[in-house]
């Protein structure tokens, strides 16, 4: 398995969902947060990487989901879970700011950042 690995792996791979968290999870209860804008907190993570909204909160759903998982995965992934968490929380304040973090996510996803040391 190559690491990172990107949403279109994640979004076909559910059941690694599973076994990784031993359940699906939600947007809310992975994140802490106790909603998630046009969605609400219950949208499950495999509805997250595969959400078909062209939006920054869209991209957002998708790119932060699949660092969120490559982050407990790859102790050498850009990005810390605790980071992952803050940086997602911290950009649901508008449609803009996730698309920006998204943006940022999707790189570290597809392995275009600098890894941990």
């Amino acid at each position: 398995m190559n690491f990172p690995l990107n949403c279109s792996y994640w979004s076909t791979h559910p059941g690694l969902i599973w076994g990784l968290l031993g359940w699906w999870g939600t947007l809310g209860h992975v994140f802490g947060v106790s909603n998630v804008p046009a969605f609400g907190a219950s949208l499950s993570l495999p509805q997250a990487l595969s959400n078909t909204r062209t939006d920054g909160l869209g991209a957002l759903y998708r790119e932060g989901t699949a660092s969120f998982l490559n982050s407990l995965v790859n102790n050498r992934f850009p990005y810390t879970t605790q980071q992952v968490r803050d940086s997602f929380v911290a950009s649901l304040r508008s449609n803009k700011d996730a698309a920006a973090q998204a943006n940022l996510f999707r790189m570290a996803n597809e392995g275009r950042m600098k890894p941990r040391p």
